[in-house]
């Protein structure tokens, strides 16, 4: 493969996201490229930098945060009843969403996806009084730091540049919704999530396939009645036309027949006498 051609290649398998302009109304499409050894040895100099740092600073480590979230009470028998009990009923209606007959009547189906969803809504709550304190801990800071500078040297322009030269460009960038979007993309990224990852489960896919059937079957229906209404205008057009038509000939006829009418005129005799021939003399 030429070099040419390898580059075409990476260009082309690059994973692609959009970021929305400052005007809410259009976007512009950036990319992440896998990262070269260099990127990776610097990235995980800069955890274990930040990681030393936030010891000194006397944050703690994710196994001391979890013994303090004990002792306060917070991570105790009941937070785990509840988060197993939210999880065993999640899986369980997972599998009765993916499984369900395509027959089956929408509205159950919606039930269905519509409990799934506020499953996962519970289980999201549930883990943020672990997740919330445990994001101030040593390796999750380092973690971020990580994150935050491949984020520096992965996303790139359409043509393969590098949107930031170095990493003090990027955390010197005036366009934090950029940068935000930037760095949550690789995040993904790195766990190996789609962009979409929340849009993609299951009980959205359902939900949505539900309001595009009911936006299909309204759309029909107002054809339906447009198409019905057009039948009836037709309708109504073409009697008045022909009571038009049926008026104009009573007028005809009505003129026809209050005009005078003529008398008719006598015919002369045109018998003539007849004249008695003279006799001849013998």
């Amino acid at each position: 493969m030429s070099k040419a051609d390898k580059v075409k290649e990476i260009l082309e398998t690059r994973r692609e996201f959009l970021v929305e302009n400052v005007d809410g109304e259009t976007h512009k499409l950036y990319y992440i490229a896998n990262p070269t050894g260099e990127d990776i040895r610097k990235s995980d100099w800069q955890y274990a930098k930040i990681y030393n740092q936030a010891i000194v600073d006397s944050f703690l480590t994710q196994a001391q945060m979890l013994e303090v979230l004990k002792e306060k009470g917070i991570l105790d028998d009941s937070y785990t009843e509840e988060l197993n009990k939210v999880k065993t009923n999640l899986a369980a209606e997972l599998y009765k969403l993916e499984t369900l007959d395509e027959e089956v009547d929408e509205i159950e189906k919606e039930a269905l996806a519509t409990s799934v969803a506020l499953l996962r809504e519970d289980l999201f709550r549930i883990n943020q009084k672990v997740n919330g304190p445990l994001g101030n801990t040593c390796e999750n800071l380092a973690e971020d730091a990580r994150v935050e500078f491949l984020t520096s040297r992965l996303i790139q322009k359409k043509d393969g540049s590098k949107l930031w030269e170095d990493f003090e460009i990027f955390r010197a960038e005036e366009n934090t919704a950029l940068a935000i979007k930037s760095r949550f993309e690789v995040m993904l990224w790195m766990q190996g999530l789609a962009s979409d990852f929340m849009e993609q489960a299951p009980e959205q896919k359902a939900l949505r396939e539900i309001q595009q059937a009911r936006f299909d079957l309204a759309i029909k229906e107002l054809q339906g009645e447009n198409a019905s209404a057009e039948e009836e205008k037709d309708a109504e057009d073409k009697s008045d036309s022909e009571v038009e038509e049926l008026d104009v000939s009573k007028v005809e006829n009505k003129v026809e027949e209050d005009k005078p009418k003529k008398r008719k005129r006598r015919k002369k005799a045109t018998t003539k006498k007849k004249v008695p021939e003279k006799k001849k003399d013998d």
